[in-house]
């Protein structure tokens, strides 16, 4: 009896390690909306001296698209760009959660060494 709960906790360890190993996103697995935003925010040509963390309050229209509602930058070339790089980007998202509010944090890294 002893050696059959062995054998059944290794295979659970086992098939349990495996699992947890397997890390890529099944292509049908939408992307997160922090994760879209990342994307469009990606690639600035911006003079970035040093590193800025700002909050990004934002929600979306009927058709999934971004309104920017505020960011806490005091940086006008960096708000602006966020309001260029985001406005009206549409977004792959559940319909059910079109309605609310989003709170994104993003950092931008100096680029000015």
């Amino acid at each position: 009896m002893k050696t059959i709960k062995t054998i059944l906790l290794a295979t659970i360890l086992v098939f349990s390690s495996h699992v947890s190993a397997n890390t890529e996103r099944p292509k049908n697995e939408p992307i997160s909306v922090e994760e879209q935003i990342k994307a469009l925010l990606k690639n600035s040509d911006l003079a970035i001296y040093n590193d800025v963390a700002i909050k990004l309050k934002f929600k979306l229209n009927e058709s999934n698209e971004i309104i920017v509602l505020t960011n806490n930058s005091n940086d006008d070339d960096i708000s602006e760009f966020i309001k260029k790089r985001l406005y009206l980007k549409e977004l792959s998202i559940d319909k059910n959660n079109a309605s609310e509010f989003y709170y994104i944090p993003v950092k931008f890294i100096s680029t000015i060494k």
